[in-house]
């Protein structure tokens, strides 16, 4: 292998690539596409190579970083540029000349603010900062509901309620104004009113100002414009809007009771200027208008659909079955679905690519970066027995995490997982800086982060992260920078094998599988698709044969929107989570699905891989035990070289200290699914009390639920046999490949993996 480049420079304490960053516009990519690549620099230039990675640095346990570098057109130096990021999600409408003159008018919406004292937020808006008329319904920076006119003089006036907002409620907010007297009011009205509630207010007053109408500008909903020349949106809301109205005259205090009252607007005939029902399309980003004006827009940045409206009555929890209970929008102001950074270079892939993982290597000023990408065979093809299934939907699940609420006094994390306390990191600050979040982290209001974008820089796929949580906080491969130990481990051992990913997979189902004799999937493979699943079960029942090498995997219901598969989505609720969707809001936008986990749909882990999850820890793992079955004669050619009492696994671990069988783990569950043809191979147990029993399987607080006591926490070595030749063999330990390079990979994890994948590979028929 002295083509690789062996980097014996141990990443140090504090490097950390944050000047310069990039993504791609594809994750996976085939012989005869493109793949562009976009950077932010700070500093005037940087440089670009193509390498083909094989390694991250896992020293002193595991092998150096190894890297080939890939002779392509793309190499040289590249002109630096700033790129920055365009957060936040709104609704945007082109009014052209469809929209009347506006001198006199009424704005209308329910709105539920989740952050009313953050500062000035849009609700439905046209009108910029600078000179020249415009209106908009706004929160104010005291939290209450605002008029903003500006004539075209460029002269403003705000009229407020004065009253603040209650966080999580919902509100019917409405505005007039009548351009012959100039007199305006507001109206704010909790839809449960109370005695002596202090929130609920109107107000009347009167404005001298000349000529008020829109500004000539889309209207925007959620945000408002900021200066000239600055086309990215300002005043961002956080929180719901229903059913945004706008009419062309000055309603009176009965038709806005009326309005609050649901009725219907049918009357109002061409006085009607714009009517926004989001209930209509739920999941695309189209804002559909039912005015005679036909104000159609577009959503911005994927806010969340499918929550939720003012008018929820809790007896359907199904959107499709009642989308007019559901016509709200959540927006955020950290809301990101497309960076839309400029294109810096593009390569051709051509057939001189292997199969395998690549990277954009990014130099500048002494900081790198990598743009991992996946270069798959051609449609249709396969160029090995072997695949490798690439977790891109778990890298984007993943993507950005930080798990925290903030930096605390001290400058360090404020982690999901309390018990932890570590530095922050040079990565944790530009995730948190630049506000990228995974889907286990929340939004700026509290919120769960519900849908993950490749079309943004994604820190974590890299060789060089660490996850900051693993191994008591002393940091360890995780996801990405894990996988490449697989990867590293079939180079060594001489296999052969094509990469394909988790979005061929949902696209193209079992047909990418049918070409290869074994699939092996990665460390860490917990967010499956419907589709993916369907393609996995129909490739074993043909005859096909899975390595699992994973823990908690086959785990959350994930969609990727077929509209926008750069997006996946996903709606956490039964299972071990770091947040919990909504009540009435756990069916995918995207697909119409209900979301949680894969066990409430029937289609527990254990059905397709033997196996399933029941805890997790982060401080040390455990070896395995062999089993009576793994004496049974059909499996010793996965034990062959390996002693009837030897412990597997008892040695130094990459990914988390010590033990082959830690992190996340799984067990065998027949009531969920566990084919009656398997074996226990091995079993893990006796770990620490940092492993507790997961949540969707204790429905009460009892102290008995740690590793030292409870039989449910343990990890099960298996091997499944299914029809027509199939078999699957499960680690349930994401921590098992992290013991495959110990002792230059002269051990028995090792060994035992390449016993299964040489006899998965090459047996006709099993023995």
């Amino acid at each position: 292998m002295s083509a690789w480049h062996l980097h014996r420079v141990r990443m140090r304490e504090g490097h950390n690539p944050v000047p310069i960053v990039g993504y791609t516009d594809r994750l996976t990519v085939q012989p005869g596409q493109k793949i562009q690549f976009m950077v932010s620099c700070d500093f005037p230039s940087y440089r670009a190579e193509i390498v083909r990675l094989r390694s991250a640095d896992f020293r002193p346990i595991g092998p150096p970083r190894k890297e080939k570098v890939f002779l392509s057109e793309i190499a040289g130096r590249y002109k630096g540029r700033k790129q920055t990021y365009p957060h936040g999600s709104y609704g945007i409408v082109e009014t052209d000349s469809r929209l009347p003159s506006l001198e006199s008018f009424s704005i209308q919406c329910w709105i539920f603010p989740t952050t009313p004292k953050k500062g000035v937020q849009g609700l439905v808006t046209c009108m910029k900062t600078s000179k020249g008329q415009g209106l908009g319904l706004f929160i104010d920076s005291h939290g209450a509901i605002s008029l903003a006119l500006k004539d075209t003089a460029g002269k403003e006036a705000w009229m407020s309620t004065g009253k603040t907002l209650r966080t999580h409620t919902w509100y019917f907010v409405a505005a007039t104004f009548d351009s012959k007297s100039g007199k305006a009011t507001v109206h704010q009205v909790p839809l449960r009113e109370f005695p002596g509630d202090r929130s609920s207010a109107t107000v009347r007053r009167s404005a001298k100002l000349g000529k008020v109408g829109p500004a000539k500008a889309p209207i925007l909903i959620g945000a408002s414009w900021g200066k000239e020349g600055e086309p990215i949106p300002v005043a961002l809301f956080n929180g719901k809007i229903d059913n945004p109205r706008i009419f062309s005259r000055a309603l009176d205090i009965e038709e806005i009771r009326a309005l609050r009252e649901d009725a219907s607007t049918k009357g109002f005939g061409f006085d009607l200027i714009a009517d926004w029902d989001f209930s209509k399309d739920i999941g695309s980003d189209h804002i559909i208008d039912g005015s005679p004006y036909t104000l159609h827009g577009r959503l911005v940045n994927c806010p969340k659909t499918a929550v939720t409206g003012h008018n929820w009555t809790g007896d359907e929890l199904d959107f499709k079955r009642a989308p007019e209970q559901y016509g709200s929008v959540y927006f955020h102001d950290d809301d990101l679905d497309d960076c839309r950074w400029k294109v810096d270079f593009t390569l051709e892939v051509t057939e001189a690519f292997k199969s395998g993982i690549y990277a954009a290597k990014l130099e500048s000023n002494g900081h790198f970066q990598y743009l991992p990408f996946f270069v798959r065979p051609k449609r249709g093809t396969a160029t090995a027995k072997i695949a490798f299934l690439v977790a891109t939907y778990s890298y984007l699940a993943y993507g950005d995490e930080h798990n925290l609420s903030d930096m605390d006094e001290e400058g360090g994390l404020t982690a999901a997982f309390p018990d932890f306390h570590y530095p922050t990191r040079p990565m944790e600050k530009y995730v948190i800086g630049n506000r990228l979040h995974s889907l286990y982290d929340k939004h700026s209001d509290g919120s769960g982060v519900t849908y993950s974008s490749r079309l943004r820089p994604v820190l974590t796929i890299s060789p060089e992260y660490r996850s900051a949580i693993l191994g008591s906080g002393k940091g360890a491969p995780h996801q990405f920078s894990a996988d490449l130990l697989i990867i590293d481990w079939l180079e060594q051992k001489g296999f052969e094998y094509d990469v394909i990913s988790d979005e061929d997979l949902n696209q193209e189902g079992a047909s990418l599988l049918r070409p290869y004799k074994v699939v092996v999937t990665g460390t860490h493979h917990e967010y499956w698709s419907g589709q993916m699943l369907d393609a996995l079960e129909q490739y074993l029942n043909g005859g096909g044969r899975t390595m699992y090498m994973s823990g908690n995997g086959l785990y959350w219901v994930t969609a990727a929107d077929p509209r926008r598969p750069h997006l996946v989505e996903i709606r956490r609720w039964g299972g071990t989570q770091t947040w919990k969707a909504d009540s009435g809001e756990c069916y995918l936008s995207s697909t119409g699905e209900m979301g949680g986990l894969w066990r409430n749909r029937a289609r527990a882990p254990q059905r397709y891989v033997g196996v399933g999850f029941d805890s997790q820890g982060f401080d040390v793992n455990r070896p395995y035990k062999r089993m009576p079955d793994s004496f049974d004669p059909r499996v010793a050619f996965i034990f062959d070289g390996i002693g009837r009492d030897e412990l597997i696994g008892d040695f130094p671990n990459v990914i988390q200290e010590h033990g082959a069988a830690g992190y996340e783990i799984d067990r065998v569950d027949y009531a969920l699914g566990t084919p009656p043809s398997t074996l226990l191979l091995a079993k893990a147990d006796g770990f620490s009390d940092g492993y507790q029993h997961v949540i969707e399987e204790n429905n009460q607080m009892t102290p008995d639920q740690g590793g030292p006591v409870n039989k449910m926490v343990r990890a099960d070595m298996v091997y499944c046999t299914y029809p027509n030749e199939g078999a699957v063999f499960s680690t349930s330990s994401i921590a098992w490949s992290g013991c495959l390079p110990y002792n230059n990979y002269k051990n028995n994890v090792s060994r035992l993996t390449e016993n299964v994948l040489r006899g998965f590979s090459t047996f006709e028929k099993l023995p």
